[in-house]
């Protein structure tokens, strides 16, 4: 039998056409593939505009935003808004994403453009409120609430926050106006005398702030009352009617308030946090003491306050100076009051003084936190503090 030359003379014709019959294979594959992967990128571009494509992309950013993945949201309402690019719920859910994301700007154009398809959208005039706040824009926020309440007045959270920005601005009775509306609501009455959700507590607790702000303290002090009993966790409403006592002079009552949102080595270092507050370091330095007493590995706060009262740090400081709360909350603005003509700060404005007349309202832009735990060191909201949303 004749065997094939493995001579390289032999080999070198076979490579080439070997060679040239891949270079060939691979042409026509992608030749083939060219077309299949235009269609494939012409059929993304047509799922974007499919409206039951879109549906599934707001479900998906709906989930997103949900979970606190509020950048995936963004991005998975822009992608059903190709389809959809005047709906105006899509429009509400972006901004309140972009809310979340602290971006008042781009929040407030997606509220705008709402407002362009529908004027009436009330979610639209909330949100844009909302945004207008966060800018600094107190008169238009104002207009945009009043006009979100106006279309939607069982909307309890559109008067909640028209009543915490008009106690901003100094006119507490008009928040208390919304604030007993709101608690009129159906919702609401159902939920009085009992157990309730998180909207009755923070209502309640907007209006016992708004009732001190307006010199009807002992008022509040029932209201705060109300809301501790209706709250499945009272630490809020709790610390406030404690502040409430201290300052109507009534410490004893203040410190089983205290007690209520929390352990007895919290209420001991709230209450001497208070009196602190209002001068009284000698007391204070012993409920300092009395805590560290109960808790000494736990409570490192009230170490630190003994520690500043000792030193003689004043009452009277910039946040993270002074006297300061800690916590677990939501944003925080403030009051510097004198009697009744407090004018509200928003925490964003930046530090704000402490003092005995001090109220911290929550619901307003910025951070902060809310009053549990009381340090001399950290940030919060060292006040009486007003639930938002």
């Amino acid at each position: 039998m004749r065997q094939l030359s493995t001579h390289p003379r032999c080999l070198g014709p076979l490579l080439a056409r070997h060679a040239l019959i891949c270079h060939l294979l691979t042409l026509v594959a992608v030749a083939l593939l060219l077309p299949a992967c235009a269609t494939r990128q012409d059929n993304g571009s047509t799922d974007l505009l499919d409206p039951n494509n879109s549906a599934r992309q707001e479900f998906v950013a709906d989930v997103q935003f949900n979970a606190g993945r509020a950048v995936q949201a963004v991005e998975g309402y822009d992608k059903a808004l190709v389809a959809r690019p005047g709906d105006v719920g899509l429009l509400v859910k972006k901004g309140q994403a972009l809310l979340r994301l602290n971006r008042p700007e781009a929040a407030l154009a997606a509220f705008q453009l709402a407002l362009v398809a529908n004027p009436d959208a009330s979610g639209a005039h909330y949100g844009a409120g909302q945004a207008c706040e966060r800018l600094g824009q107190g008169a238009e926020a104002r207009q945009a609430f009043e006009r979100a309440v106006a279309l939607a007045p069982a909307s309890w959270r559109a008067r909640s926050h028209l009543g915490v920005l008009l106690m901003n601005q100094g006119q507490p009775d008009l928040a208390r106006e919304q604030f007993l509306a709101a608690l009129a609501l159906p919702q609401f009455q159902l939920q009085a005398g009992a157990e309730g959700g998180p909207g009755r507590e923070e209502l309640l607790n907007n209006l016992a702030v708004a009732q001190v702000l307006s010199g009807h303290p002992e008022a509040a002090v029932a209201t705060f009352r109300q809301a501790m009993q209706d709250s499945p966790d009272p630490e809020r409403s709790a610390n406030n009617l404690g502040l409430l006592l201290v300052r109507l002079g009534r410490p004893a009552e203040a410190f089983s308030a205290f007690r209520a949102g929390g352990n007895d080595a919290r209420a001991l270092n709230n209450l001497g946090y208070a009196l602190y507050l209002q001068g009284k370091v000698a007391r204070a330095q012993a409920l300092f003491e009395k805590a560290l007493d109960l808790s000494p590995a736990y409570y490192e706060t009230a170490g630190e306050n003994l520690k500043q009262a000792v030193q003689g740090a004043p009452a009277q400081g910039h946040a993270g100076q002074g006297a300061n709360a800690s916590g677990t909350g939501k944003g925080a603005g403030s009051t510097e009051a004198a009697g009744r003509g407090a004018v509200v700060k928003n925490a964003s404005e930046g530090a704000t003084t402490l003092g005995v007349a001090r109220l911290s309202l929550t619901g307003q832009p910025g951070a902060g936190l809310r009053l549990g735990p009381a340090t001399l060191r950290g940030e919060g909201a060292a006040g009486l503090e007003s639930s938002g949303m």
